[in-house]
Formats: structure tokens, sequence, C-alpha cells
């Protein structure tokens, strides 16, 4: 199964289909990412803790429905205008992160 979410930036308006469950390759390239932003500290930009959750966010991803986005790297994802790109990386790892606590609050059965 798929989780469809729209974009609710006005630069890139549209929609992106995340895996829903996520894989363990998945997860794991996700939680590396977090990770390796993290360590960039208080000091690091928030183009350069983006541009490191990149990785992550893109292997949980689908489908890319974004008007002026067809198939991202990290290396080819939009970085401006600044302010768009941030809110649309937040947002991905927002959802994407809403995905991964669901996950680990599921109940195990006995």
């Amino acid at each position: 199964m798929s989780r469809i979410i729209t974009s609710p930036v006005p630069k890139w308006p549209g929609t992106v289909t995340l895996s829903d469950p996520l894989s363990f390759p998945q997860a794991l390239a996700f939680q590396d990412a977090l990770e390796e932003a993290r360590k960039l500290g208080d000091n690091a930009s928030a183009q350069q803790a983006n541009y490191l959750l990149l990785p992550g966010v893109i292997a949980c991803v689908e489908k890319w429905e974004l008007d002026g986005i067809e198939n991202p790297t990290p290396d080819t994802f939009p970085a401006t205008p600044a302010m768009s790109s941030a809110k649309l990386v937040g947002w991905l790892v927002g959802e994407i992160s809403q995905l991964y606590q669901e996950a680990n609050e599921v109940p195990l059965e006995s």
C-alpha cells in the first residue's frame, strides 16, 4: 500500500507517493539521514541539513508528481528558492517521520 500526500508548497504543487509501510532499507536510510543531519550541530545552515536529509527522504518516495520536480536525487533536488525548498524538505521529513513513528507505535501481538 502507498500513501499519497499533497504538497503544501505553492512553488511545487502536486503529490508525492510515499511507501507505506516503509521497508527496512527505507527506514534505515531515513534514520541514517536524520543522524547525519543531527551531527552537523547548531552552526550548520538549513540548506546543509536539508541536503543531508535528502537521501533518506528520496529513499521513501515511490513517485514524484510535483510540478517542476521529476525523479530528483540529492544533487538535482531544487535548493532555490531557499524558503520554498526548505518548506518542501521540512514537509517531506514530517510526513515520513509520521510513517516512521506509526510503524514504531503498532503494538506487537503475543
